[in-house]
């Protein structure tokens, strides 16, 4: 085994000879916790010989293995340790668990996260837990249905058993929840409604993003026989609710699907990019020099992407009520509308 740069391995099999490729590399790579390395052959990271392969492909003897994108530290089950912090809890019972998440905390543990607080290891601690192992789900994502963004605070729930996580999850997966969100985007919407469909893929350029390829180029490159097995379909709703200056965009935002960073991608591809969205955005939003400048100073002090998970619909696993919980919006983004609201667009 070989590592060509801090996030690849290359590998070449010997005596593994009809080996699924999943269970081979959890052997191979006990360093990675079993669903990350799915993750990343779902994601197309792992070749076979240079071609992206599946995880019930069956091992040759002598067939080089090359994983892209791996971290040179990766977290361990076993470093998930209960970590005591404050909770904003709108709801708990014995199947789950309902938080409002701050802006700035990891939920799971993942690449480059060592060492850093999570969410499932608040939870571990609120809940008394030892071990990961004690939630249901992925032993590196305990009790996760969903999950938000570092920098995107709001509502999120997790299961505390196993009926919970997989009625949760299946509702997640066929798209029966409500996933209700508010941003602010940086450019005024030149409609009042609209949805975009797309098809996410990570941006061969930087793995760490995504891109968007569109409905009609997808069908392209289907007919040409193009491998589009690592792309998801994705859908996005945006409803304007308030433009400043003709400028900036007060957005609610549903989700019909829930893809890694879908609204800050499809904002982008909408060529509207969350403020403060580092990533898919520009490092600084500057406004015209019509706004006064305590505010275009607040709005270029954005440290963080202004989206928030609003609300959260969902049916309760074991009762089979309509719950929905709601999370206001965070004091610093709450400080910018507010600063905001005298350039309101009549």
């Amino acid at each position: 085994m070989a590592r060509d740069n801090p996030t690849q391995f290359i590998l070449t099999a010997e005596g593994a000879a009809g080996s699924r490729l999943d269970v081979f590399l959890a052997q191979a790579l006990p360093r990675f916790s079993r669903s990350a390395l799915h993750r990343l052959i779902k994601a197309g990271e792992v070749r076979v010989n240079g071609t992206p392969a599946k995880a019930s492909y069956k091992v040759e003897d002598g067939d080089r293995l090359e994983l892209a994108n791996l971290p040179p530290e990766t977290e361990k089950a076993e470093d998930l340790v209960p970590t005591p912090m404050p909770l904003h809890i709108l709801y708990e019972d014995t199947a789950l668990i309902v938080i409002n998440k701050p802006a700035g905390l990891i939920v799971h543990p993942g690449a480059g996260t060592r060492g850093k607080p999570t969410l499932v290891a608040a939870v571990l601690a609120h809940l008394g837990l030892q071990r990961a192992d004690e939630l249901p789900g992925e032993i590196d994502r305990p009790g996760v249905v969903h999950r938000l963004d570092k920098d995107t605070s709001g509502v999120i729930v997790l299961a505390k058993t196993a009926s919970a996580h997989r009625h949760l999850a299946a509702q997640f997966k066929n798209k029966t929840n409500l996933r209700e969100y508010v941003t602010l985007l940086n450019g005024a919407m030149d409609q009042e409604e609209i949805e975009i469909e797309s098809y996410l893929y990570r941006d061969p350029r930087n793995r760490t993003r995504f891109a968007s390829l569109s409905m009609e180029d997808y069908l392209l490159k289907q007919n040409e026989g193009v491998d589009l097995e690592s792309y998801r379909y994705a859908k996005t709703h945006f409803s304007a609710r308030k433009v400043y200056g003709r400028k900036l965009t007060l957005a609610l935002v549903r989700l019909t699907t829930g893809r890694t960073h879908q609204i800050r991608v499809h904002a982008k591809a909408l060529g509207w990019p969350v403020v403060g969205d580092v990533v898919y955005g520009p490092e600084v939003v500057r406004l015209p020099p019509t706004f006064p400048e305590p505010i275009r100073q607040a709005v270029e002090d954005v440290s963080r992407q202004l989206l928030h998970a609003r609300r959260l619909g969902f049916e309760h696993p074991e009762t089979g009520q309509k719950m929905a919980f709601e999370a206001p919006i965070p004091q610093d983004f709450r400080a910018v509308l507010e600063l905001l609201e005298k350039h309101r667009d009549q």
